[in-house]
C-alpha cells in the first residue's frame, strides 16, 4: 500500500512538469493557426521535453505524454500532458487549451470536475473499488460524454480498476482517479478533456493529495 505522504512528496515534483509546460503553453503565440514558442513552431515533443527537465529540477524522474501528439499544436485545442513519475504507479495528467473558447471544452471540464466530486463523496472504507469508476462513467454519460480509452482509476500500483472489482477500499489506500471525457460521436474529434488526481482514503471519505490547478487555462498554473 502506497504511503500518502511520499505519495504527496512525489506529486510535488509532477507539479512542476505540468507548470512548466503550462507556462511555456501561456507565452506561446499563435501565427498561422499554430503555436509558436521562442520562434520556432511548439510541438508535443518539445513540449515534453520542457515538462520533463522541470521534473528532474525538482528533484524526481518523470516521462511526458503531449496529446496530440506528432504535430504543430494550434490555439483552441485541448493538449493533455500526462506525466509518469518513476516514483509513483500511475500517470497524472492535465489538460490545457490556449485561447479556448469555451463550448465543448468548458462543458468537457466541468462534467470531469463533477466526476471528481461525486467519486470524493462515495469513496471510504468499506465501499468496492468497483463504484470509484462506476460513479465517474455516470457523472460523464449526464453530461452526454464518454469516457476516453485511459483507464478512468487505478490503484497506487498504476493498475486499472474494472468496474465489477468488489474489492473494499481501506483507509491509507491510495488510488487514482484520471477520468478523460470524449465526444461519443467519433465523427466529431474534439480531443479530449482529461484531469487526475491522487486520492487516499480516511476513516470517515477520502481527501485529495497534492493539490494542484484544474483549469483549462494555461495562465491559471503561474
Amino acid at each position: 500500500m502506497a504511503d500518502a505522504a511520499e505519495t504527496e512528496r512525489a506529486l510535488s515534483t509532477v507539479a512542476a512538469g505540468h507548470r512548466a509546460a503550462a507556462i511555456r503553453l501561456d507565452e506561446a503565440t499563435a501565427v498561422d493557426g499554430r503555436l509558436r514558442a521562442d520562434g520556432e513552431p511548439l510541438t508535443a515533443e518539445r513540449l515534453a521535453t520542457v515538462a520533463e527537465a522541470a521534473v528532474s529540477e525538482a528533484g524526481g524522474e518523470a516521462d511526458a505524454r503531449v496529446r496530440p501528439s506528432g504535430e504543430d499544436l494550434r490555439p483552441g485545442e485541448p493538449v493533455v500532458v500526462a506525466l509518469r513519475s518513476a516514483a509513483l504507479g500511475a500517470p497524472i495528467a492535465r489538460t490545457f487549451v490556449v485561447d479556448g473558447g469555451g463550448g465543448w471544452d468548458r462543458r468537457a471540464a466541468v462534467a470531469v470536475e463533477m466526476a471528481h466530486d461525486a467519486v470524493s463523496r462515495v469513496a471510504e472504507s468499506g465501499r468496492p473499488a468497483g463504484r470509484l469508476v462506476d460513479e465517474a462513467v455516470a457523472e460523464l454519460g449526464a453530461y452526454g460524454l464518454a469516457p476516453g480509452e485511459t483507464p478512468v482509476a487505478r490503484t497506487a500500483a498504476g493498475d486499472p480498476i474494472d468496474r465489477s472489482d468488489e474489492t473494499s477500499l481501506a483507509a491509507g489506500q491510495v488510488f487514482v482517479l484520471d477520468p478523460a471525457a470524449v465526444d461519443p460521436d467519433p465523427a466529431a474529434d474534439r480531443g479530449r478533456i482529461r484531469i487526475g488526481r491522487y486520492y487516499v482514503v480516511t476513516e470517515s471519505g477520502c481527501r485529495a493529495l497534492a493539490p494542484l490547478p484544474t483549469s483549462l487555462s494555461p495562465g491559471a498554473y503561474r
